[in-house]
């Protein structure tokens, strides 16, 4: 296949990655099967110590479009995540996690969302579960919700129709109340648009912060197709007991209440943003009572392993940023 000249190219694929040798050459070989072609690849090797700085190397000599970077040291998932972006440098940006898996028509139909539909600002699709191999999760075919194969555990993907309505508070209220996966972030973005977000917070969760003011500036568009594949398996965060998944996101060692950045982010989210004070004010007051809710069903469950991982602000598993050797 004939490689996209460097004027031609509009996306930036962002691949942040740490030991990921397992599905890292798998994730490679499907972005370049697309059939939009007119990308780079972006991939921040976060100090891995597998093969994977090998693949990368192999990949990019075989292929100018891909650009590796090796940090001289872990920073943690979450900074390794807004280094891609930084690092990358074309008018649309995605981001990828190294062991997900996509249709081979995946970015040419989000743009296509894109090119027709100027007041989207993130266009993703339907999400599929797959185990590790790769493998559809069975259905069941009277909820159409995934069954986890290995756990019997019941996984519902989140509604496409999230953060599509016109009004900014409706959007801002559904990734709130209602993104509990976080696959929204593995969408094609306007990178206009996400400039003018803090990016992805340095908290457990805070891909979901990011997506809240996204969805302030405008709406998200779903395909009506399952096109992306999130894949199941055993290097997932909830594994992890706080103190662990809170050193894999960022490895500054600093002490903070996950808590508290949390309520920040999300109190902060409508400032900067183009709606009007009534509009800022809901926010603030949706904000207030999804805390508020969450406390009370905290306390009314009493499980603190859950009360560690999820604060109720969304499910116990979450997008890449939630599992072990993403990024």
């Amino acid at each position: 296949m004939a490689h996209s000249t460097q004027n031609s190219l509009r996306l930036s694929i962002g691949l942040p990655v740490y030991n990921g040798e397992r599905y890292l050459a798998e994730a490679f070989d499907g972005f370049l099967a697309q059939t939009f072609q007119d990308f780079e690849i972006v991939v921040s090797d976060n100090a891995s110590t597998d093969h994977t700085a090998e693949i990368c190397r192999s990949f990019a000599e075989r292929d100018p479009r891909i650009r590796y970077y090796r940090n001289e040291k872990n920073l943690g998932a979450i900074p390794n995540f807004n280094r891609v972006f930084e690092l990358s440098r074309l008018p649309l940006f995605k981001w990828a996690a190294h062991d997900d898996l996509y249709h081979p028509r995946y970015i040419e139909t989000c743009i296509r969302i894109l090119d027709e539909n100027p007041d989207v600002i993130l266009a993703h699709s339907k999400t599929a579960f797959v185990d590790d191999r790769g493998e559809s999760f069975p259905v069941d075919p009277t909820t159409g919700n995934y069954v986890d194969p290995r756990t019997g555990v019941v996984q519902t993907a989140d509604s496409p129709f999230i953060a599509d309505s016109p009004v900014a508070i409706l959007r801002f209220w559904q990734v709130l109340s209602r993104a509990s996966w976080g696959t929204h972030m593995f969408g094609i973005v306007r990178r206009e648009m996400l400039q003018k977000t803090c990016l992805v917070p340095d908290f457990s969760g805070g891909d979901r912060a990011m997506l809240a003011e996204l969805a302030l500036l405008g709406r998200f568009k779903c395909a009506n197709e399952r096109l992306f594949l999130k894949r199941f398996h055993v290097n997932v965060s909830w594994a992890l007991d706080h103190k662990e998944l809170k050193n894999f996101l960022s490895t500054d060692g600093k002490r903070y209440s996950r808590r508290l950045r949390q309520i920040k982010a999300f109190f902060g989210a409508p400032t900067g943003k183009p709606i009007d004070v009534v509009s800022k004010s809901v926010c603030f007051m949706l904000v207030a009572a999804h805390s508020a809710k969450t406390v009370v069903q905290l306390v009314g469950q009493n499980d603190p392993r859950r009360a560690a991982h999820g604060y109720g602000w969304r499910g116990p598993h979450a997008s890449g940023l939630r599992q072990r050797t993403p990024g």
